[in-house]
């Protein structure tokens, strides 16, 4: 089974780029809310901004807390918790890490996301293919 997004540009500086994004479902208490995401095979976990874990009905004091380093300088803290996803009819639960930062910041990274996907970014065609590992 695999599914295709399209690949967006983006405009920066020094000219046109990828950036591989795509839409999320994600079960919040609410129901299912779309987040773009920024598909990033460096990043060990997803990350996500501190009120996302609010909508999951996470308890911020109680999640497990870590320092993120390659986000600023110092690095932040973060809280690890678990994200339930749903990729058209997979669902998952991916270890996300959760910051809060001025900026939001949607990544998903391998850890329970793209360690279950065989990742193709097709420039030619400007095309993302993830295809589920049997």
């Amino acid at each position: 089974m695999f599914t295709e997004f399209p690949l967006p540009q983006k405009q920066t500086p020094f000219g046109l780029v990828s950036d591989p994004k795509i839409p999320l479902s994600v079960r919040t208490l609410a129901g299912y809310s779309t987040y773009r995401f920024l598909i990033d095979t460096g990043a060990d976990f997803s990350l996500a901004p501190r009120r996302l874990a609010q909508q999951l009905g996470l308890e911020w004091k109680t999640l497990p807390e870590t320092r993120v380093m390659g986000i600023e300088q110092a690095g932040v803290m973060a809280r690890l918790g678990l994200m339930p996803i749903r990729l058209q009819s997979i669902e998952l639960k991916v270890r996300t890490l959760f910051v809060d930062t001025r900026k939001p910041l949607f990544i998903l990274g391998r850890a329970d996301f793209l360690d279950r996907f065989v990742l193709t970014i097709d420039q030619h065609q400007r095309k993302i293919i993830l295809t589920k590992i049997m």
